[in-house]
């Protein structure tokens, strides 16, 4: 039986010291070395499990001079077991090893002091002896430390409280000990042979692998070349290199330069050509050795083929390229990572260097296989990154940089590539097509492939750029870009199908981009103001209130081009991407598109009061999409309740929108809105509401302003049996009903019609609100411009004076009614040929607008135009076009380049320039206003066949009687379907066909046409009407061409005795009717009659035109021929000399 305590107390006290420093402190150190590798490499060299792989990593950590110093201990270390490490092993690895680097202060003092106590005290103890009190000093200061580092201390304790032992097991403990001593010093003296022989071999291998590890050759990899030629894009390269220099010079250590975009911006050819430049460069620099890598970061397959290519030209050791490469027990992250590690032992020995990370899918996953930014070792070089993860890129700094591609190449740049590619040598259509793609490089290579393509082709190898772009206004873009797809190496996806991907992605990782994307997918492919989204966007989401946020969000997609300009930020995309997203969109359910309208509704509405110019090009476009896209919505079954009713209070948006598109010309798509409004109040309100009559008015303006006068006369009618059901006959709202058809019926040319209308609507007025109330002025005006209208010049006066007494009582003399009035009154002025009187009125009216309104708003470009055709008509061509082109240039700034205003001034700017004998210019005028007119009305308003009237005037004087004809008939045909036959407008083309058919000679033509027009006029306006007389007037030259002196006579004296009665005695068309009778008389002979006629017309003219106007020189030429007939030369003479002054002054010497 073994016995208890056979040892004293110092001897128990020397083998408790052993077990703690033999057993307990080398599991501590094998504790905390585990601890800190984790905490350093677990994500990237991975959690240590004693296993090789481990070992390796900790190896190739160690710096050549530690390998040198430490091979020994190294030798067993690299096998990654734990176990197998003595003290010495691991206090080497904790305190002086290369991998746990920036030890914490406190873990390096306490582990520092047990090394200390076990190298300095426990090594030196005398065996089998030590006093209590020095067990109790030392087991406190392991204690001590082991409490500091955070380990357990149970067994110490154990040990130290321990006090029975069996003596037998000591004995035992000691015989091994004792046997262990005898072979430690035999393997210690055969150790230290073979340690000497390890030594010399591994400092051979060290220098060895020395030289190995700085051997390196300078080296270019680039991203994978496109099978396409591509354009230099030398002002781009130009702008990356000097990105990286500036971020080189102010850092010392890694910086990062990322080219973003959205698929297909050309980021990879971009950084490309950019890395061969920089590498042409820096190899121009003697004894540095550079290298550029490519690393292809589209997955982690092609991430770890990448690195291996790197550590390849890198000279990495080959047995461990491919050793890590094939091994089964390394994950495709662990790879990646060792790569790294053995890579940067060599990148040392380069002086300069540019990592291109190519196609980055996603930042936050790629960060962790790149450099480390903070590692010294990877501090001489530069990181090329692209991407099209903005939202993860971190932002800007003086080592991070970003340029963003997604506006696509310079414009110069990609009319290059398309010349390169095709050949094409048509720079206006090239320069289109590189706008229409957006300068995307990708779409741009597609586009030329495609050309490319089907032109060799026998049947078509005449398609050209214009054969292109119609395939894609038919939506055939696609299919456009597939045999690229098909041929390029470098990127296997079609445009289409590449943005495809990032747009559902995106709409997959962010709320505020999928809002974005299905409101962008109601609009127009024009920029919209950021501010409008931000309004959406918080109008259909509660969750979102932080503007900043939303715009900071928008700001990080790749797909969301913001561009600041002078009225906002604005929010653009391309063409195929919003093509993308409106198919993206196409499939969501009913109920979220009834969700996006009211955000759309809710959100343009809040923009209403913007500068005019801002609204009619930068909202309006965006409003008539969304009509298009709203149109054949119904509020009906399958709606949810709360998606009804959320609609049904967007009342006052939808008048929004309606006002917007009305007052910029988009009649279509404010009568969708309109019709929308209709329904909610019908749905809501009822048939017979005031408010239902409110919307059935603007229905009929609308109408009426798109020459829809039947379904404009039914919507007012309907608006007025509401009104005088519910408010009764005499409400001031029926006045204003009556007002509306009233104008309705004059438009048609139903005159007594539209008396009747406006004198109901005047006498309501007048009882309801009084005689002198600006409503009465209103109507007043109307009257006025119906007796106008009429020849009844007087009754005219009178109303538009009436008016302008009361406006100036109600309102004073600086009101712009008060110049609306004066406008009228100075139209009526410059009809009766009161000029003076005409010009004093319009001056009136321009100056109360300037003060009043500004010198830029439209209603003083009207003015202009007033006071342009009163110049016009004095023979001021000068001042003419000056206020002609005044005129013009604020509806171009306020109105913008498409609304029917402007198509009025370059209406009056064309008849201008047709006058002066500027044919090219007038012609451009007319079409531009008929182009107008017909995107704007359609091609079967009245307004469009005025454009065709003008332009058959136009090419009847250069002598183009096809041309003429064609546009006189087509302006026939539109006023026929449109008004009736019975129209004065109708009246109007007859005569211009019946003139062209008289300078043809079809003289039986043109005499049906002028008797049309006479029977027209008549039954329409009276006998005694200023129209009729220009009727007469036109039959009386036919009939003079004919021979036909007594008929034409009679109607030249009839036109006269019109004029005179109705114009006065002073009147510039009683001068030509005296002209036109001047003539008959001298080819009759009646030369005292004739010269008397020319002779009043001269004194009209210069009385009422001064004497530099052209009609003034052209009484001088007929006299001037009278008298040559007479043989009075000097006579004839001196009037041709006049004349020739004349022209000579308003046209110059070669006109």
């Amino acid at each position: 039986m073994a016995t208890v305590l056979k040892y004293t107390t110092e001897q128990l006290n020397y083998y408790r010291i052993c077990y703690v420093v033999t057993d307990i402190l080398t599991e501590g150190l094998r504790t905390i070395f585990k601890q800190e590798w984790d905490n350093r490499y677990k994500t990237t060299l991975g959690e240590w499990k004693d296993q090789p792989k481990n070992g390796m990593g900790f190896w190739n950590g160690e710096s050549t001079r530690n390998r040198k110093r430490n091979a020994g201990l190294l030798t067993t270390m690299k096998n990654g077991d734990r176990a197998e490490w003595d003290c010495t092993m691991l206090f080497y690895a904790i305190l002086y090893s290369d991998r746990i680097y920036s030890l914490n202060p406190s873990i390096r003092s306490n582990v520092d002091d047990l090394r200390k106590f076990r190298n300095e005290e426990f090594a030196h103890m005398r065996r089998g002896h030590l006093s209590n009190g020095d067990f109790q000093n030392v087991i406190t200061k392991v204690k001590t430390a082991f409490h500091a580092l955070g380990l357990p201390t149970l067994k110490i304790n154990e040990v130290q409280n321990q006090t029975n032992f069996l003596t037998e097991e000591l004995d035992e403990v000691l015989r091994k000990v004792d046997d262990l001593k005898q072979e430690v010093n035999k393997k210690e003296k055969e150790l230290l042979e073979k340690d000497k022989e390890v030594q010399q071999k591994e400092e051979q291998r060290l220098a060895l692998e020395e030289q190995l590890h700085s051997d390196v050759s300078p080296f270019c990899i680039l991203p994978p070349k496109p099978s396409h030629d591509i354009a230099p894009r030398e002002s781009e390269v130009g702008e990356v290199l000097q990105n990286l220099q500036t971020l080189k010079d102010a850092n010392d250590g890694l910086s990062i330069l990322y080219l973003s975009g959205n698929p297909g911006s050309g980021k990879s050819q971009l950084a490309r050509l950019a890395a061969k430049r920089f590498y042409d460069e820096v190899e121009q620099i003697p004894s540095a050795a550079s290298f550029v890598m490519t690393l292809n970061a589209e997955n982690s397959e092609a991430l770890l083929k990448s690195y291996v290519l790197f550590a390849q030209h890198c000279k990495c050791p080959g047995y461990e390229i491919t050793n890590t490469y094939g091994s089964k027990d390394l994950n495709t992250d662990e790879k990646i990572s060792y790569f790294k590690t053995l890579i940067s032992t060599k990148i040392e020995h380069y002086a300069s260097w540019l990592l291109v990370v190519d196609n980055v899918t996603s930042e936050s996953r790629t960060s962790d296989y790149l450099p480390d930014a903070d590692s010294e070792l990877w501090a001489r070089g530069q990181m090329l990154i692209t991407t099209q993860d903005t939202a993860s890129m971190p932002l800007s700094s003086s080592s991070i940089r970003n340029i963003s591609l997604s506006a696509g190449m310079h414009p110069d740049d990609a009319c290059f590539l398309l010349n390169l590619l095709t050949g094409t040598t048509d720079v206006k259509i090239v320069k289109e097509t590189a706008k229409v793609l957006d300068y995307q490089p990708l779409a741009l290579a597609g586009a030329a492939t495609y050309v490319r393509q089907v032109r060799q082709n026998k049947a078509t190898s005449k398609f050209g750029w214009t054969d292109y772009l119609k395939k894609l206004e038919m939506g055939k873009r696609s299919a456009t870009e597939n045999i690229l797809a098909e041929t390029n190496p470098s990127y296997s996806k079609s445009l289409t199908k590449a943005i495809t991907l990032a747009v559902e992605k995106a709409m997959a990782d962010d709320i505020i981009w999928h809002r974005t994307f299905l409101f962008l997918s109601m609009c127009a492919s024009q920029p919209i103001l950021q501010d409008i989204i931000t309004e959406y966007i918080k109008a259909i989401d509660d969750d979102f209130e932080d503007e900043d946020m939303i715009r900071t969000r928008m700001s990080r997609c790749s797909l969301l081009l913001i561009e600041e300009e002078s009225t906002g930020v604005y929010i653009r995309v391309h063409g195929v991407v919003l093509d993308v997203i409106k198919s993206a969109t196409k499939g969501f359910a009913k109920d979220q598109s009834y969700k996006v309208v009211y955000g759309a509704v809710m959100s343009f509405s809040k923009f209403e009061e913007l500068e005019s110019i801002v609204v009619g090009t930068r909202i309006v476009p965006h409003l008539k999409t969304l009509s298009l896209k709203i149109e054949n919505m119904s509020l009906g079954k399958g709606i949810p309740e709360a998606t009804e009713r959320a609609l049904c209070n967007v009342l006052d948006g939808l008048w929004s929108l309606n006002d917007m598109c009305l007052d910029h010309s988009e009649f279509r798509a404010a009568l969708i809105y309109g019709k929308w409004l209709l329904k909610i109040q019908m749905k809501r309100l009822g048939p017979e509401h005031v408010d239902v009559a409110r919307s059935y008015n603007n229905l009929g303006t609308l109408h009426k302003a798109l020459g829809d006068t039947d379904e404009a006369k039914d919507c007012y009618k309907r608006a007025l049996e509401i009104r005088l059901k519910q408010l009764g006959p005499e409400h001031v709202d029926v006045a204003t009903s009556y007002n509306n058809l009233g104008t309705l019926h004059s438009d048609l040319g139903d005159t007594d019609e539209a008396k009747d209308c406006y004198k109901r609507a005047l006498e309501i007025q007048m009882k309801q609100l009084g005689p002198e109330h600006v409503d009465v002025a209103r109507s007043y005006n109307n009257l006025g411009n119906l007796h106008s209208d009429l020849g009844d010049t007087d009754e005219a006066k009178d109303c538009y004076k009436r008016a302008l007494e009361i406006r100036l009582k109600k309102l004073g003399p600086e009101h712009v009614d008060v110049a609306s009035s004066y406008n009228n009154l100075g139209t009526l002025h410059s009809d009766l040929g009161d000029t003076d009187e005409a010009k004093e009125c319009y001056k009136r009216a321009l100056e109360i607008q300037i003060k009043q309104l500004g010198p830029e708003h439209v209603h003083v470009a009207s003015s202009y135009n007033n006071l342009g055709t009163l110049h016009n008509a004095l023979g001021d061509t000068d001042e003419a076009k000056d206020c002609f082109k005044r005129g013009l240039e604020i509806r171009l700034k306020k109105l913008g380049p498409e609304h029917v205003h402007v198509a009025r001034s370059y209406n009056n700017l064309g008849n201008l320039h047709k006058a002066l004998g500027d044919t090219d210019e007038a012609k451009d005028c007319h079409k531009r206003a008929l182009e107008i007119h017909l995107k704007k009305l359609g091609p079967e308003h009245v307004d469009v066949a005025r454009s065709y009237n003008n332009l058959g005037n136009l090419h009847s004087d250069l002598g183009d009687t096809d041309k003429a004809k064609d546009c006189y008939k087509r302006a026939l045909e539109i006023q026929m379907k449109q008004l009736g036959p019975e129209h004065v407008d109708v009246a109007g083309s007859y005569n211009n066909l019946g003139t062209l058919h008289q300078a043809l000679g079809d003289t039986d033509e043109a005499k049906d046409c002028y008797k049309r027009a006479l029977e027209i006029q008549m039954k329409q306006l009276g006998p005694e009407h200023v129209v009729v007389a220009r009727s007469y007037n036109n039959l009386g030259t036919l009939h003079s061409d004919l021979g036909d002196t007594d008929e034409a006579k009679d109607c030249y004296k009839r036109a006269l005795e019109i004029r005179l009665k109705k114009l006065g005695p002073e009147h510039v068309d009683v001068a030509r009717s005296y002209n036109n009778l001047g003539t008959l008389q001298s080819d009759l002979g009646d030369t005292d009659e004739a010269k008397d006629c020319y002779k009043r017309a001269l004194e009209i003219r210069l009385k009422t035109l001064g004497p530099e106007h052209v009609d003034v020189a052209r009484s001088y030429n007929n006299l001037g021929t009278l008298h040559s007939d007479l043989g009075d030369t000097d006579e004839a003479k001196d009037c041709y000399k006049r004349a020739l002054v004349i022209y000579t002054f308003k046209y110059g010497q070669e006109h």
